[in-house]
């Protein structure tokens, strides 16, 4: 795959009402689906979301499973797949290999962190903690989708680096970093965004300061 793309920031679906919609595009999805999986390839999303990885991987013939902590969020995704029994409402860092069968590849994208907030984000910012309890738990979440990726299977994580007032939180940097301890870092794609409305065009896609994002991409080693 070549390492810098670009894509326009839109969705194809609608969106609960829950302000401002973060999600990575359905474009995105689908191009590293097409990339790093073939037809019949079982594919999670371990922050599932509101499902763009699920549903994306349905629609391309991959078998889509997911977890996602809020129980809300996870009865939206069922609705939206016909593999609804494969949607897990609980927490990532209880995951157990008796969850899930075998996958082949994990597309994500974790919820994000600024090293000023003391908010949690593994408990949708409710609750406290620090930048460095969120990177340990970003490692141990990980450690956790070991259990069920196959050998040789890819880990594909949308990030981006935030900025805040005068400060850069260099997250995607720390997240290859403590992931780069459980699978082996392939490198990243640059992945660059435009607007639809050209009113918006000089500022961020999205709302982290800037007008790109990273996929970061790591292999399961084969045993």
């Amino acid at each position: 795959m070549r390492t810098h793309l670009s894509f326009e920031f839109s969705h194809r679906d609608e969106f609960p009402d829950e302000g401002e919609d973060f999600r990575t595009p359905h474009v995105l999805v689908e191009r590293f689906l097409e990339e790093y999986t073939d037809p019949g390839d079982r594919v999670i999303d371990i922050f599932a979301g509101f499902g763009t990885t699920l549903s994306v991987a349905e629609d391309l013939d991959r078998v889509p499973y997911g977890i996602e902590y809020e129980p809300e969020r996870a009865d939206w995704i069922r609705e939206q797949i016909s593999h609804s029994e494969h949607v897990r409402n609980g927490d990532v860092l209880d995951l157990e290999s008796s969850w899930f069968p075998s996958v082949d590849c994990c597309v994500t994208s974790p919820p994000f962190m600024e090293r000023g907030d003391d908010r949690n984000p593994f408990r949708n910012y409710a609750g406290e903690s620090t930048y460095d309890a969120y990177l340990d738990d970003i490692e141990t979440a990980f450690e956790r989708l070991d259990s069920v990726l196959s050998p040789g299977g890819s880990v594909i994580i949308d990030v981006s680096n935030m900025k805040y007032q005068d400060r850069v939180t260099t997250l995607a940097w720390d997240m290859a970093d403590r992931v780069s301890s459980v699978f082996h870092f392939d490198g990243e794609v640059v992945v660059t965004w435009t607007h639809e409305d050209p009113d918006e065009a000089d500022g961020p896609a999205f709302g982290y300061g800037y007008d790109h994002s990273y996929c970061l991409v790591f292999t399961e080693p084969d045993a």
